[in-house]
């Protein structure tokens, strides 16, 4: 596999069919082969596009009762819902986009039951969300978040196998996608369905230490574990944070506040050469480590 060129290194592609018409109608197929497993889950309008914002990626939305259908007499029939799908999620393949429509599909089976899967703004996924992701076919992580609650939940081998199908048309049809740099860090949360997770990111296996009770496993007799050098650090670009005014915001080390501070892993780094390959599609300046000895 080779590191994605920079967004602006990549060349302007002939359009030589609809690109936009081809990715509803994959993404409505599998939509629509979750629904022919759970026919609870409700019909969507199904829409595309970018999910980049200031700090994060919108890999999926579920929209609730969004879009106005009317009939061919202009009389208004009623409303549906709305399934966003990021176009940076597309370029994580068909397994990784499979997951995040099942974990939407969650959401828009809370609607038809009229449960409250979520709390602070949307953003706290609490345990009923994750009984009824277990319910699609997801598997819950050991503990909630602060914030997210049981949003990471991960799609499981035996789903997998039953959307294999699906998740071979997507992966066939190279379907166009949002190109970001970070995606592939950002979009971790695919259990791998073979061998464990080197990244440190506690996902395929534990990495010792704490027993929850502030001593190491096998008691005060057991050898100590050395510590392990650090498998994540910090990268940031050319971006600014600045104040109201526009003003560059100063930081204790009287220089200029990164605009973007991201923690990427050591072998995801590692993957894009010795500079990391990593661009920021704001500044279209490479990321650099914030600490250059890290």
């Amino acid at each position: 596999m080779t590191t994605a060129p920079a967004l602006t290194d990549q060349p302007e592609a002939e359009i030589s069919h609809e690109h936009g018409s081809r990715t509803i109608t994959a993404l409505e197929g599998a939509w629509a082969a979750i629904r022919a497993q759970h026919p609870e889950v409700p019909h969507v309008l199904m829409i595309t596009g970018t999910g980049q914002s200031a700090r994060s990626i919108t890999w999926g939305h579920f929209g609730e009762r969004r879009w106005t259908v009317e009939t061919e007499t202009g009389t208004v029939q009623g409303r549906t819902h709305e399934l966003f799908a990021g176009g940076e999620l597309l370029s994580l393949g068909g397994l990784r986009t499979m997951q995040t429509l099942l974990h939407e599909a969650a959401h828009a089976l809370a609607h038809v039951r009229e449960i409250q899967d979520t709390s602070n703004g949307n953003r706290y996924h609490n345990r009923k969300f994750a009984a009824l992701a277990e319910e699609l076919g997801l598997a819950r992580s050991e503990k909630p978040k602060p914030i997210h609650g049981w949003n990471d939940c991960t799609i499981t081998d035996i789903t997998a196998q039953r959307y294999a199908a699906v998740i071979s048309e997507l992966d066939a049809a190279r379907l166009p996608y949002v190109h970001h740099p970070l995606a592939a860090v950002l979009g971790q949360g695919t259990r791998p369905t073979t061998g464990g997770d080197d990244e440190g990111t506690g996902q395929g296996g534990t990495t010792g230490g704490d027993d929850g009770q502030g001593q190491q496993p096998g008691g005060d007799d057991a050898p100590k574990q050395p510590k392990k050098a650090p498998t994540r650090f910090l990268v940031i670009c050319d971006c600014v944070e600045c104040d109201e005014d526009g003003q560059p915001k100063i930081g204790k080390d009287g220089q200029p506040k990164p605009g973007r501070a991201v923690q990427v892993s050591r072998k995801s780094w590692e993957f894009g050469g010795a500079d990391g390959g990593m661009m920021c599609g704001r500044c279209n300046q490479p990321f650099r480590k914030a600490n250059p000895d890290a």
